[in-house]
């Protein structure tokens, strides 16, 4: 792990650009965190993206994985839709992200699992990778 404030920033901008893409860096919260506090927001920032994020324990793969199932059971659906997004930008399948899904109606109930089977359609249509039967 860093110290050097600097490589920090560095890899808080990768690990961000990697997960939620370049084009995306406009309509990140952070924008919205930034308009109250810049400090702190870039303090949240470098923790989430430079510190726990960019961990190596296990792959971005899995970690989005976990978010997507957490935020599913929360029924977060903004972040959710970005974790969606992200998963599908380190390399998970969509059949492996909606199986994520489907194990939260255990935690989260039907309703939830609904909504989170309705968020990942929304994020593949987005992408153009929804194809109706």
């Amino acid at each position: 792990m860093t110290d050097d404030i600097n490589e920090l920033k560095e890899l808080t901008r990768k690990t961000s650009d990697m997960l939620f893409g370049e084009e995306t860096r406009g309509e990140r919260p952070y924008n919205i965190w930034r308009k109250f506090d810049k400090d702190l927001a870039k303090q949240f920032s470098m923790f989430w993206g430079g510190r726990l994020y960019s961990r190596e324990v296990i792959t971005q793969r899995e970690r989005e994985l976990c978010a997507v199932g957490a935020l599913t059971v929360l029924d977060r659906h903004r972040e959710l839709k970005m974790h969606i997004d992200a998963a599908l930008n380190v390399g998970a399948e969509p059949k492996e992200v909606a199986e994520v899904i489907f194990q939260m109606a255990a935690y989260g109930g039907m309703p939830t699992m609904v909504e989170g089977m309705f968020a990942l359609k929304e994020v593949l249509e987005k992408r153009g990778e929804w194809e109706e039967e």
